[in-house]
């Protein structure tokens, strides 16, 4: 879990407090739940309830992540919007004319770099001249130099028969999904001694027409949608260690790969690269889930059935405590949505000026 070392329960073991364990110390902010204003782990120890310190510590600090991942995406969607469409359906074309000469491998090239971004494979559809067992198998880019060892290799469907084609008509076959992040290249290749048609990947219709240059990427708005993600082109070749050199073309040879694309818009909150004590936004992210904390804290030890003195006399403040708490919480949930860097993924865009606002769902 990307958060659950951000902020730690307490610095260091407390004799008078049973059941700690150095892992209660990690935190890679330098931030304690108990060194909180009024958060005393030997107090906190003694408030009894129906669960022990360590317990309520873990859930509030879970609960503060889950609720902070909330609130600040609302704030940041005020002045923001997704970057791109939620992409669900077809790359490749149903409408064939005529068949292509058969190579060695075939199928379908995709490149895309948009970071935080992924495509789900979930179905497979081939349009080919003869009825066949088939086998999908999907390479990678960064894998040429290990050779042709493929990263996933497919020879069922979804509920566990072959997959097949089907002689002169389209053939789906649902798959169990695969994630794929999009990172670079992937091949999406076969080898069967049934010829492909040719399927077109575009219609090179609506002013959009149909390319694929790795200089200079092309993610573009069609009719297609599945443009403004990711380049694909058709491919062929005879020797798979140099897929990278293979022609590409508007013809999908026969595949078509049925999916989604989406985009992780929490990843622009934490990720490897997040500097929890030198990022000022990244330490306001760690600020505000320590007070939120110890806000749910407070809560648990009001809330609890145990009469004892610190239930008894406490009450005023605990609850001067959470209002002090919620307040921070507020003040850094603000500065991070006015000060978090759009670049650290591309998901999110500006909301136009204009008042125009595209229709999408909270990831």
């Amino acid at each position: 879990m990307c958060f659950s070392e951000v902020i730690g329960l307490t610095r260091k073991e407390d004799i008078c407090v049973d059941g700690y364990l150095d892992e209660y110390s990690d935190s890679d902010s330098g931030l304690y739940i108990d060194e909180l204003q009024g958060m005393s782990l030997r107090i906190l120890n003694h408030t009894g309830g129906n669960y022990g310190i360590w317990e309520k510590m873990f859930n509030a600090r879970e609960n503060a992540v889950l609720t902070f991942k909330i609130d600040v995406m609302q704030e940041i969607l005020k002045t923001r919007e997704p970057a791109r469409p939620m992409f669900y359906g077809d790359i490749g074309g149903k409408a064939f004319s005529h068949k292509l000469v058969v190579d060695t491998y075939q199928g379908l090239r995709l490149h895309s770099d948009v970071i935080g971004g992924s495509f789900t494979l979930r179905g497979v559809t081939f349009i080919l001249d003869q009825t066949a067992n088939m086998t999908l198998k999907i390479y990678t880019g960064e894998d040429v130099e290990d050779g042709a060892t493929a990263k996933y290799t497919i020879t069922t469907n979804s509920i566990g028969g072959l997959l097949t084609s089907l002689a002169g008509r389209h053939k789906y076959n649902a798959l169990t999904p695969i994630e794929l992040p999009l990172t670079g290249d992937y091949y999406f290749l076969y080898q069967s001694a049934a010829i492909p048609f040719d399927n077109k990947l575009t219609c090179n219709c609506g002013g959009h027409k149909w390319c694929f240059n790795l200089e200079n990427p092309c993610y573009n708005p069609s009719r297609d949608k599945w443009t403004e993600w990711a380049m694909a082109a058709g491919v062929h070749g005879v020797d798979i260690d140099q897929r990278d050199d293979w022609p590409t073309s508007r013809e999908a040879r026969g595949l078509i790969i049925h999916g989604d694309f989406g985009c992780d818009t929490l990843g622009i909150l934490c990720s490897d690269h997040s500097d929890w004590s030198g990022n000022q936004t990244d330490l306001a992210i760690a600020h505000a889930i320590n007070f939120k904390a110890g806000s749910f804290l407070s809560g648990y030890i009001m809330d609890s059935e145990e009469v004892n003195r610190y239930t008894l006399l406490g009450v005023d403040g605990l609850v001067a405590n959470m209002q002090y708490y919620e307040e921070r919480y507020k003040v850094m949930i603000e500065f991070i949505a006015s000060n978090i860097e759009m670049d650290r993924n591309e998901c999110l865009k500006c909301k136009s000026p204009h008042g125009y606002k595209r229709q999408s769902q909270m990831l």
